[in-house]
């Protein structure tokens, strides 16, 4: 019985190891044989790179795209910014001119003004009850209306310098001097003066009020004024 089973098993692996054999030259024999033994695959990362590096290059590009948008806004915003500072300088140089002109032609109108109203009192023939003192300008406008000038002074002070065409009368020797007042209209118009340190044409003044002088007036700036001032002089 032993041996029957061992030569059984010889049997079936004989025709297993047949089988086996005429299965491998079958698949060896066909076109369409089984592969026992996977080709390796290779995977291309070749073309993963070119991917990666297309993308790398695009975003370059729109950070470039970025960049230069941002400069161009800049520089739009930097020339508004440097066209509407231009519009505002030019705007306010051109009221300051104006308001600087405005400026000007008040001063002007109000000198004018003034000229016009020291011309004015000086053709006034009004009798002045008392004299009257007035400053530089006032005392120009009668000199140029030919109006007597007295200088109080003595003759020293004088000779040394006076205003053109005054007619000097010492008042501190009045005693002496005083017929000379009888040579003068007292319808004119007179203007008294010493120098700016001295009160004799005021004492002057009001001694030719009392004589009936009606319109006597003190110029206090006096000599010394008148002289700095340029004014026509002896």
């Amino acid at each position: 019985m032993k041996l029957l089973n061992k030569q059984a098993l010889l049997q079936v692996a004989g025709i297993l190891v047949i089988t086996l054999l005429a299965g491998i030259f079958f698949n060896i024999s066909n076109p369409n044989r089984i592969q026992f033994i996977a080709n390796e695959k290779v995977v291309d990362f070749s073309s993963s790179d070119s991917l990666l590096n297309a993308l790398r290059i695009q975003d370059s590009l729109l950070k470039a795209a970025d960049s230069l948008k941002n400069t161009s806004n800049l520089r739009e915003d930097s020339l508004k910014a440097a066209h509407e500072k231009h519009i505002q300088d030019s705007l306010l140089a051109a009221n300051k001119t104006d308001s600087l002109k405005r400026v000007a032609d008040s001063l002007k109108t109000i000198q004018q003004k003034k000229e016009d109203s020291i011309k004015n009192a000086a053709n006034q023939t009004v009798e002045i009850v008392k004299p009257v003192d007035i400053k530089i300008d006032f005392a120009k406008a009668l000199f140029d209306k030919k109006y007597r000038f007295l200088d109080a002074r003595d003759i020293a002070d004088y000779n040394a310098g006076h205003i053109q065409g005054a007619m000097n009368i010492p008042f501190h020797e009045i005693e002496k001097y005083k017929e000379k007042f009888n040579d003068l209209p007292k319808d004119q118009v007179y203007v008294t003066y010493c120098s700016a340190a001295c009160d004799v044409s005021i004492d002057m003044a009001y001694y030719m009020a009392k004589l009936g002088f009606k319109k006597v007036y003190i110029f206090h700036g006096g000599w010394d004024e008148w002289k700095a001032a340029g004014y026509p002089a002896n």
